[in-house]
């Protein structure tokens, strides 16, 4: 479509059909994984059912319109849907031929290995963890090259590694070691491994760490500077915000404090300290007022948007959330270049297919689907919330809201499916909290970027913490709350698609009447309601007949 005004003309992008594709092609993928897995009746449902909804379609246009107007304006869209279903299931057919398993180590034999380290290491309460590439494992009789990276596993419980045994396990360092191995391969009994499928492993080493022999490597450039990083935090920031602060900058969780992690999490506001749209959100403002302040033209603002966020995210080990949230900032600011409105929802969805045509089971993968789903509420609701919210009269107050409302609709039902909980409080804390975190972030960008720069600028590193001690104490006094969070069991995964999209049809992008709209939202969140509660019924009448019966 082109809007003309004076001697000016921009282009709208309304191509809904890409956000279709996006749905579509992840639907393949999550389809092919239950026909797999569990049954080809969930197949056989599906097909039912979408033949169901494109009768009532047809049908619907047929008495109401006129019948040749509807096969105008459905065939694109279903061509669409159906292209991208099957291309997604064939995607997950081929991911699962792909990764076969290259080496069975037998139980209780221990094999010599070796590899380079190849990540950051991550420090958890009982153990530190790591990945090494290059792998070789050693037998008796021979020698077995792995084509993928292996887990390394070192246990401590209750004790952090010395700095003297963090260096030994930096990235680029060559490591050798004996110990058993596990197969934990992406594909397995227990279904679908995502955690081995991002780290690219299907094997679990468990060394000592007094035992293994290293050999100093050369770390990559990123690795390096990450490294230097790490380095001026703890040399001009305490202990406690340093590691706050690397983990908010780069995701890296290493020296994030347990008990900052927890509160946090009780809090609602865990996603601060998962590199995500929020970061590369807060990156993107930051270098377009400081290009403004300079008079850059739009073409010199988007190069350097464009090449700093891509060097963002390459430091950042090019986490799924991260690139998303990259790719999506590209384009939207590529759409804002050649036409006065891009379509937002377009850019995360092209994102969304090009991240899925290259790696299509990041569909299963929680920091993957939050980063979305937190940014598709915004899109989809953020106008509602804007009305809902009006009432409050100060236009930043009334944005802030809606956009903090939005993101906890869109990503809430994920975050009870995982970790079987309901922040209570995570609306407040979030209105609070992240608004001074944002402040607090770009602050502390700002800085490590000129201080790569310029070294003896680190000192300002010191402002920061007051920024990072105020989000850490006040997402201790939300977490210290009673019932700040309660427990809610998860629901099928498919009340979970009919609660996005009822999200969907409340939206202004779903372009039917308004009572149509209202019933079809109220019915589709209806089932989600239902599909939640019954497990909580369920176990409520457990408690009173154990409890009952048992003391009758």
């Amino acid at each position: 479509m082109l809007k003309t005004k004076g001697k000016k003309k921009s282009v709208i992008a309304h191509l809904r059909p890409i956000f279709f594709a996006f749905m579509s092609l992840a639907m393949g993928i999550w389809l092919a994984k239950l026909v797999v897995y569990d049954s080809i009746w969930y197949g056989i449902a599906f097909g039912i059912l979408a033949g169901i909804c494109l009768l009532g379609y047809a049908l619907y246009y047929i008495f109401k319109k006129n019948k040749f107007q509807f096969f105008y304006k459905i065939r694109l869209h279903v061509i669409i849907i159906v292209i991208s279903i099957m291309l997604g299931s064939g995607l997950y057919l081929i991911t699962t031929a792909v990764y076969e398993v290259d080496f069975e180590p037998k139980e209780n034999v221990t094999y010599g290995v070796s590899g380079v380290v190849d990540t950051n290491y991550i420090q958890t309460t009982n153990g530190t963890y790591f990945f090494i590439s290059n792998v070789s494992v050693y037998t008796s009789t021979e020698t077995i090259n792995l084509e993928r990276n292996m887990y390394i596993y070192l246990r401590h419980e209750d004790k952090k590694l010395t700095d003297a045994e963090l260096k030994m396990i930096l990235p680029g360092n060559h490591i050798f070691f004996s110990s058993i191995i596990k197969l934990t391969p992406v594909f397995g009994e227990g279904g679908l491994n995502s955690f081995a499928y991002k780290n690219n492993y299907q094997h679990t080493a468990y060394p000592v760490i007094d035992e293994m022999l290293v050999v100093e490597g050369e770390m990559s450039i990123m690795d390096s500077i990450r490294e230097h990083i790490r380095g001026m935090y703890k040399d001009h920031m305490d202990e406690r915000y340093a590691g706050l602060a690397f983990s908010v900058l780069i995701g890296d969780r290493t020296e994030l404090a347990y008990d900052i992690a927890d509160n946090f999490a009780i809090s609602g506001i865990a996603h601060v300290v998962a590199v995500s749209g929020l970061n590369t959100a807060f990156i993107m403002m930051l270098l377009i007022w400081v290009l403004s302040k300079v008079r850059a033209n739009r073409w010199l603002k988007l190069t350097i948007v464009i090449i700093v966020l891509l060097l963002y995210a390459l430091l950042c080990d090019m986490t799924p959330s991260v690139v998303r949230a990259s790719m999506m900032s590209i384009f939207l600011l590529i759409g804002n270049l050649f036409g006065k409105q891009s379509d937002k929802l377009n850019s995360i969805s092209l994102s969304g297919i090009i991240l899925l045509l290259f790696f299509p089971l990041y569909i299963f993968d929680l920091s993957f689907l939050l980063s979305y789903s937190g940014v598709f509420g915004i899109f989809l609701l953020y106008p509602i919330m804007q009305k809902a919210f009006a009432w409050l009269k100060w236009k930043p107050l009334v944005d802030s809201v809606a956009v903090t409302v939005a993101a906890t609709i869109g990503s809430t039902p994920l975050i009870t499916n995982s970790f079987e909980y309901f922040s209570v409080i995570g609306l407040l804390a979030n209105l609070i909290l992240v608004p001074l975190f944002g402040y607090a972030f770009m602050i502390l960008f700002f800085i490590t970027l000129v201080a790569l720069i310029i070294p003896p600028v680190a000192y300002l590193l010191t402002l920061t913490q007051y920024g990072f001690w105020l989000v850490d104490k006040g997402a201790y006094l939300f977490a210290v709350v009673p019932y700040a969070a309660v427990y809610l069991p998860p629901t099928p995964e498919w009340s979970l698609v009919s609660y996005y999209v009822g999200c969907f049809t409340a939206s202004r992008y779903c372009l039917v009447g308004d009572n149509t709209k209202i019933i079809t939202t109220t019915l589709l969140f209806a089932v989600y309601v239902v599909a939640m509660f019954v497990p909580l019924f369920s176990g409520f009448l457990d408690y009173i007949s154990i409890n009952v019966g048992g003391s009758t």
